[in-house]
């Protein structure tokens, strides 16, 4: 949890890539398709509605995955102090159980159906993420009862649900937790929960009790869905707020004797307010990095392009499994000066043949991974390519579909520069303005991105 802290103390100043940290893992999708239609490659503070493909995004599903951080028992704790104080009256302690030691598979042949959310099957304690959601299920949180001289008299297996809703227009969000008693052993008299979610620093309310000595019975499932809103400080104003949800759970048997503290567990969110994105607020999931697709049947060549440098250059910028994350540059005076450093007027020589021929460069200039952030003050020391014509009519995706290399590259270059008709490069553009507001990235926030059909 320190470390986590650490972490996060670094991410609320965002900074060049060298200072930045994260933590991300597996897999879950996030399905965010940008800009079909016509918007303006520069500003990425406003933008059209964005559309998407279910369909052409189900082939590649992702996942982000982060194990729960929790204290895990009490158990050791709880026979400690109970032989130290001497006492001779039952007690009780909470496990959540480890990966390696889960009874999911008892779990599920239970007559008593497991809680539902979003993260129904995968019931395995772990918190799963989109950019707006996140969700966990845990069918292994045991309660044992032991007598006073520690021998176990009954056993009580619980599973956890939750999901929180997120939204990147608006700092209040709503958050649904379950718990159900799905199995019991032995003898046990009866058992009562408390469960509280603490929100800090800024959150309202910041704590918010679900239950309090609540009964419960077998197959009971209880539920609460309740609402948090950030209230960030209006100074400074580059606030960001990386907020901790923090969650305990206490279980008490009758006529035991509570000697020790609950099980916690938690998870961390991120809103802002007119700082990633002027003039709205909103809060995400910030350790879950989204995908941008770039459809070829919207960007022709301009796609293939970029699909050319992920598969033959040696960076493969935002290629998921070969290469590392794009990174969202905030500062527009340093995307325009990137751009004029790689597609510059005195830089660029259009080719005629080409239907209205731009520059096109990639990485885009807005991100940290931009040729002139990386050693190059000329598009000329880019790989080279042109577009190709393939068909004619107005439809410019189909009639300019792909990309013809010029020269030998070497393969080493820390960009490409393309001959591409001006509507496919500046629609394309829009898509990434277009994914920076849906996503709600903030500066140096890390993104994939897929060329799909």
């Amino acid at each position: 949890m320190e470390l986590w802290r650490m972490l996060c103390m670094q991410l609320r100043n965002p900074r060049p890539p060298q200072g930045r940290l994260y933590v991300k893992k597996g897999l879950f999708v996030y399905l965010l398709v940008a800009g079909l239609f016509g918007l303006q490659a520069a500003p990425v503070t406003a933008a059209e509605p964005s559309t998407t493909s279910v369909s052409a995004v189900q082939e590649d599903l992702q996942r982000n995955q982060r194990e729960v951080r929790s204290s895990t028992s009490n158990c050791a704790q709880a026979q400690a102090e109970h032989e130290a104080a001497g006492l001779t009256t039952p007690y009780g302690c909470i496990t959540r159980l480890s990966p390696k030691d889960r009874s999911r598979s008892a779990a599920r042949i239970a007559a008593v159906p497991l809680p539902t959310n979003e993260c129904t099957g995968d019931e395995d304690g772990s918190w799963y993420a989109l950019r707006t959601m996140q969700c966990q299920i845990d069918p292994n949180v045991k309660f044992t009862y032991r007598d006073d001289k520690g021998k176990v008299l009954g056993t009580a297996l619980f599973a956890t649900a939750q999901q929180m809703d997120l939204s990147t227009t608006s700092l209040q969000w709503s958050e649904t937790d379950q718990i159900v008693l799905t199995q019991t052993t032995g003898q046990l008299p009866p058992l009562t929960i408390s469960w509280t979610a603490t929100c800090t620093p800024t959150c309202n309310p910041g704590t918010t009790t679900m239950w309090n000595n609540q009964p419960v019975t077998l197959g009971n499932r209880l539920e609460k869905t309740y609402k948090i809103t950030d209230k960030p400080p209006t100074t400074p104003a580059t606030r960001y707020d990386y907020l901790d949800m923090t969650y305990t759970l206490d279980i008490r048997a009758a006529n035991s004797i509570p000697i020790t503290p609950p099980i916690t567990w938690d998870s961390e969110l991120r809103c802002d307010a007119n700082v990633s994105i002027t003039n709205t607020s909103g809060c995400v999931v910030h350790w879950f990095t989204p995908t941008l697709f770039i459809y070829r049947a919207a960007y022709g060549s301009s796609a293939d392009m970029i699909d050319w440098a992920q598969k033959n250059l040696s960076d493969h910028w935002g290629l998921k499994g070969k290469g590392q994350p794009l990174h969202r540059l905030q500062k527009k005076s340093q995307a325009d000066s990137n751009r004029q450093a790689i597609c510059g007027a005195s830089k660029f020589t259009k080719d005629p043949t080409i239907t209205d021929d731009s520059c096109d460069e990639f990485p885009f200039a807005g991100t940290y991974e931009s040729g002139a952030l990386n050693g190059v003050d000329h598009g000329k020391d880019c790989a080279q390519v042109t577009a190709v014509k393939k068909g004619s009519g107005t439809d410019l995706p189909t009639v300019w579909p792909t990309v013809a290399v010029i020269g030998t590259p070497s393969g080493n270059e820390k960009c490409v520069r393309g001959h591409i008709p001006g509507p496919l490069n500046s629609d394309l553009g829009g898509a990434y303005g277009n994914f920076v507001i849906s996503a709600r990235l903030a500066d140096y926030d890390a993104f994939w991105l897929r060329v799909a059909s």
